[in-house]
């Protein structure tokens, strides 16, 4: 009996050791990475914090400049879309925040708001950007309110899509549904298997939990967060940021105390932030405007690029006027 029960575990131990093997999913060297996703307009700048941030600059230099911050998970490649629709006009800057995309683990190791907030502040300060325009989706929604409430003088407007910051009521009209990554993450128990173990699948899972048309979901795309993911020190800044998250990160930032003027756009189909905390964040901020799309969930950026950034082309040039 003792035997078989041997030989029993120690099959169950090589299944085991079988599995682990053909999914583990190494880091790709930074080197690797950057060859293949920082072209075009791609620079890097090392900051006084000693973070080296992932940037670009594009559009024209002479008009308004809009800094722009991607999601969770993300990067700056998801605001290319809105690149085409805005530069004639404006000086867009993008930036892979800490812990994720090029930019990677920071030596602040900081994932929090408050680390996000004075990443951008530093990033803005080495480049010389005065009275702009910032904007951002999702997670770097909420880094936007965040820097919006401590730093508004230095802005002209916020623009807020699809954004984190205040927690959904309890009865949505779309159930909260979230990634399965974003279940996991943040946990003791799965944080280890996600840093060394990261399928394909479970990127693809996500982007269509995001995304109602599936038919935008291309191998680019997938390959494009799978890979960057997987850039070394950004799954473990992702368990950080998330053990951040369920632990102090839930508060809703006190968005009343922003002055600047607010552009909110949501997609109507949303599930992982829906529509409700835009029409809330609609209320909180005195002269918010709020602009939704229908059939659309949670990257409008990337789902509907031109239609999206006219409305912030429109805002823009409100600001202008002003």
């Amino acid at each position: 009996m003792m035997k078989s029960i041997k030989y029993l575990l120690a099959l169950v131990v090589l299944g085991l050791a079988l599995v682990i093997y053909i999914s583990w999913t190494p880091d790709i060297p930074h080197e690797e990475l950057a060859e293949k996703y920082a072209t075009g307009a791609s620079d890097f700048i090392d900051l006084p914090s000693g973070a080296r941030a992932h940037f670009r600059m594009q559009g024209n230099a002479e008009g308004r400049a809009i800094l722009l911050l991607h999601g969770s998970n993300s990067s700056l490649h998801t605001w290319e879309g809105w690149v085409d629709a805005l530069e004639t006009d404006y000086f867009v800057v993008t930036v892979d925040l800490p812990g994720h995309g090029l930019t990677g683990a920071t030596p602040a190791d900081d994932y929090t708001y408050g680390g996000m907030v004075a990443f951008v502040d530093e990033f803005a300060t080495a480049l010389n950007l005065k009275s702009f325009v910032l904007g951002g989706n999702s997670m770097g929604g909420g880094v936007t309110l965040a820097y919006a409430i401590e730093h508004g003088d230095k802005l002209s407007g916020i623009v807020l899509v699809d954004t984190a910051g205040v927690n959904p009521p309890e009865n949505t009209r779309i159930p909260v549904k979230r990634p399965k990554a974003f279940e996991l993450a943040g946990h003791w128990y799965s944080d280890w298997i996600l840093e060394n173990i990261t399928p394909r699948s479970i990127v693809e899972e996500g982007l269509k939990t995001s995304i109602v048309d599936h038919s935008l979901i291309n191998d680019t795309m997938v390959d494009r967060y799978w890979e960057l993911a997987r850039h070394p020190g950004n799954r473990r800044a992702t368990g950080l940021r998330f053990a951040w998250y369920r632990d102090a990160g839930r508060q809703d930032l006190d968005v009343a105390q922003i002055k600047v003027p607010t552009l909110i756009l949501w997609g109507e189909e949303d599930s992982l932030i829906p529509l409700e905390v835009g029409q809330i964040l609609a209320e909180r901020i005195g002269g918010a405007r709020l602009v939704t799309f229908p059939n659309i969930g949670h990257i409008p950026m990337e789902e509907i690029p031109a239609i999206s950034a006219t409305a912030v082309r429109n805002f823009v040039a409100s600001l202008d006027r002003r």
